[in-house]
């Protein structure tokens, strides 16, 4: 089983590690964006809300991040990739390989054979905000320091502009 505390130190080791200027948020849970926008208006934390998709590409699985609110184009995944099947990992998936509920999908800090794919419009955000796993947590975190971070994985990294409609 994942152990869900050591994910998160790991993905907070990571910022640190990478000199990201970061701030992290406690609140009460959210697990919708429309949580989230009641949240962010209590804690006080401010930016653009990132998407973390998790897929089941033929036989394996991607991580996908790209912006709240962008609608994402699966038959441009399924050209680009060269695979059959796309689809969203379910929840016993996310929960088994990521230690992850839905809507609390993180970004990095995952195995290495999850290969990350970004949308380069993260890395312009002056502050991208996402789930460090945990519903009642949101890392507030500069865009453009997570370009490094994301480069310095030992996860194959690539940037895609898209995959989005």
């Amino acid at each position: 089983m994942i152990d869900s505390q050591k994910i998160f130190e790991h993905i907070i080791e990571l910022l640190d590690a990478n000199f990201v200027d970061y701030k992290l948020f406690s609140h009460r849970a959210a697990l919708t964006y429309e949580d989230l926008a009641a949240v962010q208006q209590e804690a006080g934390f401010v930016g653009t809300e990132g998407k973390c998709m998790v897929m089941k590409i033929d036989d394996r699985f991607i991580v996908y991040i790209t912006l709240q609110g962008k609608k994402v184009n699966f038959d441009k995944i399924k050209e680009v990739l060269n695979v059959k099947k796309v689809r969203l990992a379910s929840k016993e998936e996310l929960l088994e390989h990521f230690g992850a509920e839905p809507g609390c999908a993180y970004p990095f800090g995952f195995d290495a054979v999850y290969d990350l794919f970004v949308d380069p419009a993260v890395f312009k955000q002056e502050w991208f905000l996402f789930s460090p796993l945990f519903s009642t947590k949101t890392v507030q975190a500069q865009g453009s320091d997570l370009q490094k971070l994301f480069h310095g994985l030992p996860n194959k990294v690539m940037e895609v502009m898209d995959w989005n409609v």
